[in-house]
């Protein structure tokens, strides 16, 4: 499966990680992603991107597939115990990251928020505790894709120290 069905322009942002623990614990309603979570994940991917700039025509089924290769490996070994879910008590899956690495940086993969759950801390959580966790894993930076023009993504990594 491609990554995308559409033409579109991807920037790296990236933001060292510093060598003292971050002064943050990881929330009780987070918990790691699993390889059991892929069909809640697709709906959940299919759910966040469809309509946004990050949304090239792509079908549940292919959102199925990127959570299958993240978690297997495709872009860079996955790391489980910085990949994180925020679970509600009646919506399962309303958030999710996922972190990846290469052999010297930690890359963040994918965040995503449901559309009824956007603007309310989620994201931000979410990437806080992957930064704690990638630095508690001793990885000194991490990195991530952003779409050009996808501005929530923007501005949510800049206020966590990211830049282009």
């Amino acid at each position: 499966m491609p990554d995308t069905t559409h033409e579109r322009t991807a920037r790296f942002w990236k933001r060292p990680l510093p060598d003292h623990f971050l002064p943050m614990a990881i929330p009780r309603h987070l918990r790691s992603v699993t390889p059991e979570d892929i069909p809640a994940l697709s709906e959940l991917f299919f759910s966040a991107f469809f309509g946004t700039i990050d949304h090239g025509g792509q079908t549940e089924a292919q959102y199925a597939s990127k959570a299958k290769a993240i978690l297997g490996g495709r872009y860079g070994e996955w790391i489980p115990e910085a990949s994180w879910t925020i679970e509600q008590s009646v919506h399962f899956g309303q958030y999710a990251s996922f972190a990846t690495t290469n052999p010297t940086v930690a890359q963040l993969s994918l965040i995503a928020t449901a559309p009824s759950f956007k603007r309310m801390g989620g994201g931000g959580a979410l990437l806080e505790a992957a930064l704690v966790s990638l630095q508690r894993l001793g990885y000194m930076a991490c990195c991530a894709m952003i779409t050009a023009g996808n501005a929530p993504s923007e501005l949510l990594f800049a206020s966590q120290g990211f830049a282009p």
